[in-house]
């Protein structure tokens, strides 16, 4: 457990301003750690399940996706937020079903990561997903996802170097992942 009591900020005051089935935004007061009194907002976010499946030759299966937020097609790690009191591992297993039509037998949870830490205090759990079957049905057409690419870690470090890779989040799961299998000392 990390020690929080020398904490340089000091709430005085907090309202949620905006909430939605997702995330809600939290406007705080604060006295800064220069002193001045000032305003904080915080995006309190569902944690996020992110999952490397891997095939028998242990490339993994990315999803391109359009994103409205940044009007472009995405290619990405399969994620989804865990719901409220719900396990990390059963979060990755329906992500990995709605997103790619897949299950698997061999799970590891392999880190965690914040991609956002400056205004959003979710976490990211990395699973590697192993053995893997297909099972016809998905969500895919729902969550926008228009493709799907098989690529080894290191071809996908290297899109994340070329920039065709950006989204920071799979950035974070892919590095993990490398690290895990060996890709990374």
């Amino acid at each position: 457990m990390v020690d929080n009591s020398d904490n340089p900020w000091k709430k005085l005051k907090s309202e949620t301003v905006y909430k939605n089935k997702w995330y809600s935004v939290r406007r705080d007061e604060v006295i800064r750690p220069d002193g001045e009194l000032g305003e904080y907002n915080v995006v309190e976010a569902l944690d996020g399940a992110f999952v490397l499946a891997l095939d028998e030759a242990d490339r993994i299966q990315l999803i391109r996706k359009y994103r409205y937020t940044t009007n472009i097609y995405s290619l990405e790690v399969p994620a989804g937020g865990i719901e409220h009191g719900e396990d990390p591992l059963t979060a990755a297993r329906r992500e990995l079903q709605e997103e790619l039509g897949l299950v698997a037998q061999d799970w590891k949870e392999i880190g965690k990561f914040q991609a956002e830490n400056a205004y959003i205090n979710n976490f990211g759990m990395v699973f590697i997903a192993r053995s893997l079957s297909t099972t016809n049905q998905d969500d895919r057409l729902a969550e926008g996802i228009n493709k799907t690419e098989k690529l080894t870690i290191k071809e996908a470090l290297q899109l994340v170097r070329s920039g065709e890779i950006t989204d920071s989040q799979s950035i974070s799961a892919l590095t993990l992942s490398a690290f895990e299998l060996g890709c990374i000392k």
